[in-house]
């Protein structure tokens, strides 16, 4: 089970003899991943908002504003940083439903897959596969493997690990090096525009791995519809 906790990731000293922050850990929130780390027993709230979406090297990077709320400080602000999405880790469990968006609108209509129907419907744990019984044969896909949940169709992305750009540590208020550091962007929406994203994330993510053009032009262009709401 992963657990949300404040953030001691101050590993070593700099060069200079400056602690050193590796890595935040945050929940997406709408299209806000906010979360909180904590240093000389001060808590600092954080958040990155990103405002566009583009593909770089065939990577994802996002840009948009780091905020943080030092102790006793008022909220110290950064924009046009860059966040590299360098690596993800799959989500565990039913995988949610597709959702299809609807041009120019943030609506969005309940639009399963067959193999996710079978999902869904799916009895006890103990079945093989999705929509089988324990008795049954599963289906295997175009090379033989067996067809299990959380994979291909049924698969769906539940982290983001992204490096930041370099960022001033005294103009933010925090007295941390941060020219390195990873933001762990955990992905269990709350609320519908998250849900959306997870599913785009997810789609540009497969999308990226095999290379298919229209595919990762049409997330990214639906990503870029809501960070720019």
């Amino acid at each position: 089970m992963f657990v949300q906790h404040k953030n001691n990731a101050i590993q070593a000293l700099t060069s200079g003899g400056q602690l050193k922050l590796h890595t935040l850990h945050a929940l997406l929130r709408g299209r806000i991943f906010v979360g909180q780390f904590q240093t000389n027993a001060d808590n600092y709230d954080f958040s990155f908002a990103p405002t566009k979406a583009s593909i770089v090297q065939q990577k994802c990077v996002l840009t948009g504003r780091f905020s943080v709320k030092p102790p006793k400080q008022n909220l110290q602000v950064i924009d046009q940083i860059e966040a590299r999405l360098v690596a993800t880790q799959g989500g565990v469990g039913v995988s949610p439903v597709r959702r299809q968006l609807l041009t120019g609108t943030a609506q969005t209509a309940q639009i399963a897959t067959p193999e996710q129907k079978l999902e869904q419907e799916k009895g006890p744990e103990t079945e093989l596969q999705p929509g089988l019984h324990a008795f049954d044969s599963p289906k295997r896909d175009e090379q033989g493997r067996p067809i299990v949940e959380s994979t291909d169709a049924l698969s769906f992305v539940g982290v983001l690990y992204f490096h930041l750009s370099p960022m001033d540590g005294e103009v933010l208020g925090i007295p941390l090096d941060l020219s390195k550091v990873q933001l762990g962007a955990r992905l269990a929406p709350v609320d519908d525009r998250a849900r959306d994203l997870q599913l785009l994330f997810s789609d540009l993510v497969i999308a990226l791995n095999g290379n298919s053009d229209a595919e990762i032009s049409g997330a990214l262009a639906a990503i870029n519809r809501i960070l720019q709401e």
